[in-house]
Formats: C-alpha cells, structure tokens, sequence
C-alpha cells in the first residue's frame, strides 16, 4: 500500500486547500520550528492507519488516494457542521442495525461523512461506498448494490473496519477480493516514531494478545510487535510450558535479520536478549488465548558486564527503538527527527534498513541528507515537502507544498553536479 496524495480541505491550523503529493519511497518533510511538520506527520500517520476516531470531536475534511497491486482506493472523510445534504437511501428490506444501537458520541452539530471509491484492474468493477451518521449504500459499476442503516458512530472505526463490515453484503466475486485486501491493511496502523524517547517508552508499556482457533491466530487489537514476533512467541510457550518464572527469552541470534540482532551488531554489544512475561494463558475447546507484556531487555557487553535498558545511553535507546519500530511497521516509516542524538555511523544504517518502505522524515540534522539518493527532478519534487506559515485574512496558517517543477529541476540540476551537499541545496532553494 501505497499513500500516493493527500488534500486537506481543513483540519486544525493547515491552511484550507493543501495539497501534497508523495513518492513512494523517501519523502523529506523539511521547514523550521513551528511550522507544522509534526503535525502533518501526525495526521500522515492517522490517513495512513484510516482512523479518525481520535477527531470524533473535531471538524475537518480530508480526501486521499492509496495505491494497492490490483487496485487504487480514493477515501473522503470528513465531520463538518451540518448542510442539509442527502444521506444514503435505505430500503425498506435492509431496514437492521450493522451494529447494535449505541449513544452518539460525536461533537453536536458536527456530522461525518465517508466515502470510498475502489478502482479494481480490469475486468474490476468500480464500487463506491458512502455513509454517515445513519446509514451506508453501495454502489457497483454505478447501480445501487444496497443500503443499510447504522446506529453507531462513523468515526468510531477505522475506514478498513467500516469497508469490512458494510462489505459482507456485496456479491463473492468483489467481497472476497476486499477479505484479501483487508486482512493486510486492517493491522497497519504506523504511528510516528517522535524526535524524543516516546517509541522506547511505548515498548516496555506494550501489551499483545493473541487468540488460536484450530490452526488460526488472531491477534486481540491492533498489533504493535514485529511480524515474526507472534509465531516464535505461540511456539515457544507451547514448547516451554510452563515458561521459567513467567517469561520468555529471546536471544538476538534467534532471528537473524530481527531487531535484536541488528542492535548487537551496531551498538556493539556481543549479546542481547528480548524478555516478554507471559501474563495470561487460557485453553478451550478448540484454541486457547495468550497475553504477553512487560516487555525488557538485556545487553552484554564485551568485558562480560550486563546491561538493562534503563542503562542504555539516550542515542542507543533511540537506535533499539528505530530498529524495532522498523520490524513492526514493514510497508511505512513516519520519523520525527530521525538523527536526534544518532551518531553519523547509525543515521546511515537506518535510512539504509528503510528498504522499500514508504517513509516520511523529518530532521533539522544535515547528517540526514548526506544519505537521501534523488534520482529525477520529478522525484525531487515528490519526495519534497516544505512547511511554513503565511498570513490570510488576518490569520497565520501553516503551508505545506511540494516544490514547483522549475524549483524542484533546479535543485535536481545542482544535486546532479555533485559537488554541494543537499543540505546546503535545500537552504539554497528556500526548503530548508
């Protein structure tokens, strides 16, 4: 999955009207202190998860595009002050609750609206989905599929939970196409990883829980681990009941290429283990339910002397927790400050372990740029995003833009010579 482009017709203090578009690799959120990076960060990270519960009691309006293999997905949502607009029709036959009827907890006068326009390949149809407070209708290939009323609040869900749902009723040959699509994208939810020790923090306060049905497991909420994580942990309680004094320990050479590992290796350390206490084990007929937390962590050292993460220094806590947060979220990065306290042998390594993720990063370092390839002007221009403040009307507004195409091709033109670094080019061309 792919964010290809974002346009914000309002949302807090983003002046009304942006529009950005992405690359699909790096993409550099670049402006001075104050200027609304962070805040495009954070709202990157709730399109990217499609949430907006945590705006329930806020008005805004947003429409983006994703990119999937097979099909393109254009989203508007939105909880503006009521228009008078026509809702879903609802037939008389679909006239049941999706949901079982709950109290509204949207802010009064504040009405959400959600539309989901799917773009399947060829022979694909074209669905469109929209809803709001009351209800939801679907449409394919421009004829009305079904409608349905709904007692719950819209933004309570993700758009993936509320695509799922309402999808159970569309013919097999498209709903089980979004069933495959959705058991990827309901999970991924990247949060930013910040310019401080918030991620580092995040992981000793992390708590997973998995439930088995027959072959299957399904994890109990949103899953912030590394992918292999749930597998080894399911085998090695099975392996080790009842684990040694309630928890697990997982050594950095069990997972070659796993997190673990790759701290040793950069931080120096001759050994590591990954302790995870198992709090909670259940068997029933059929599967059974685990719960794992306190999670902590263990480094030798090469004299032989052993430290806790609380022991580590700030720059080593923030390469454990990049390098980690990098195994949870395997298709984005969303990184405030990325070089914050990093040494420059550790700010390469981690723009090189981006791999093919799709990554938003923002650092007041140049040590940052020294490792950013740019390969056309027109990846320039996506890959760049600048941040500043303007007045209109009386009121300072924070302006996000990519570069125009003559600036993006001038920068290019001087990146391709070769002989200043992008740094210095940035602050040259009025990015930085």
């Amino acid at each position: 999955m792919k964010l290809t482009k974002l346009h914000i017709h309002g949302y807090r203090d983003i002046a009304p009207g942006t529009g950005l578009v992405f690359s699909p690799a790096l993409n550099l959120v670049l402006g001075e202190n104050g200027t609304g990076r962070t805040t495009l960060l954070e709202l990157i990270s709730r399109v990217l998860a499609s949430d907006f519960s945590g705006l329930i009691r806020e008005e805004f309006s947003l429409e983006y595009a994703l990119s999937f293999p097979g099909m393109e997905l254009h989203v508007t949502v939105r909880n503006t002050r009521a228009t008078g607009a026509s809702r879903p029709a609802v037939t008389a036959r679909e006239e049941s609750a999706l949901l079982l009827p709950r109290p509204p907890e949207a802010a009064p006068g504040l009405e959400p609206f959600m539309e989901l326009v799917l773009e399947l390949d060829a022979p694909g149809p074209r669905l469109v989905m929209r809803a709001d407070a009351t209800g939801v209708a679907w449409e394919v290939d421009g004829q009305p599929a079904y409608s349905q009323t709904m007692y719950w609040s819209l933004l309570d869900r993700t758009v993936w939970v509320v695509l799922f749902m309402t999808a159970q009723r569309l013919e097999p040959e498209v709903r089980e196409p979004l069933k495959e699509l959705l058991r990827r994208t309901f999970l991924l939810a990247p949060a930013r990883f910040d310019e401080g020790l918030g991620t580092f923090q995040q992981i000793g306060n992390t708590q997973y829980g998995m439930e088995m049905r027959g072959d299957e497991v399904f994890p109990l909420g949103l899953m912030w681990l590394p992918a292999w994580m749930p597998g080894l942990l399911r085998e090695r309680v099975a392996r080790e009941m009842p684990p040694p004094a309630g928890h697990l320990d997982i050594r950095h050479d069990e997972v070659e290429r796993g997190f673990l590992a790759r701290f040793v290796s950069l931080a120096g350390f001759s050994a590591g283990t990954f302790r995870v206490e198992l709090l909670d084990k259940r068997s029933y007929e059929g599967g059974g339910r685990l719960e794992f937390g306190r999670f902590g962590f263990r480094f030798t050292r090469r004299d032989g002397a052993v430290l806790t993460q609380e022991q580590l220094g700030h720059g080593q806590k923030r390469l454990l927790s990049f390098l980690y947060y990098l195994d949870v979220n395997e298709d984005f990065v969303i990184a405030d400050e990325l070089a914050n306290s990093l040494h420059p042998r550790h700010v390469e390594a981690c723009v090189r372990e981006l791999g093919r993720r799709q990554s938003f990063l923002t650092s007041q370092n140049p040590l940052l740029f020294e490792h950013i390839p740019l390969g056309s002007a027109e990846e320039a221009r996506a890959s760049l995003l600048h941040c500043g403040t303007e007045l209109r009307d009386g009121r300072e507004w924070k302006v996000c833009t990519n570069p125009s195409p003559e600036t993006a091709a001038k920068l290019f033109g001087a990146y391709q010579r070769g002989d200043t670094p992008l740094a210095t080019l940035l602050r040259t061309h009025g990015l930085w």
